[in-house]
């Protein structure tokens, strides 16, 4: 009777030990799962924050002077470095910050081509990706009866 008790036993305990690797392996799936959702909704959030910012940048680039003091009474914040390029920098929370905190930069870049202005607009994110851009060409014309 001995032998045959511990035969359920181990029976028992392997079955046990097989249910807990399964609960285990799926355990594991729902946390790939979620981490997913986690860094795909933090993308959509970043995405939704660099469209419509550049977005918003290129409709005061368009109906302005494209000057930095214009651009900066629209984005607080703004500055022009070296080579004319107007940026703003914004912090993990999208709020306007220096340079050194910052995690999203908003650069314009406007030229005159004749009778046209061009614009080249980026949101970087962070380590310099781009997360969104957006190329305009409109009348110089159009601006000043804007």
């Amino acid at each position: 009777m001995d032998r045959h008790s511990n035969a359920r036993s181990s029976l028992f305990l392997i079955e046990l030990i097989i249910a807990i690797l399964f609960f285990s392996l799926g355990a594991a799936i729902c946390v790939q799962a979620f981490v997913k959702a986690h860094t795909l909704t933090v993308q959509a959030r970043d995405l939704a924050f660099a469209s419509s910012t550049v977005s918003s940048a290129a409709n005061v680039l368009r109906c302005s002077d494209a000057s930095p003091e214009q651009f900066a009474a629209y984005f607080p914040g703004a500055a022009q470095d070296a080579e004319g390029v107007l940026f703003v920098c914004y912090g993990e929370d999208f709020a306007p910050c220096g340079e050194e905190e910052a995690a999203y930069v908003l650069r314009a870049e406007t030229a005159a081509e004749g009778p046209v202005r061009a614009c080249h607009i980026t949101m970087g994110g962070q380590a310099g990706a781009i997360l969104y851009e957006l190329d305009l060409r409109w009348p110089e014309q159009e601006a000043a009866h804007g």
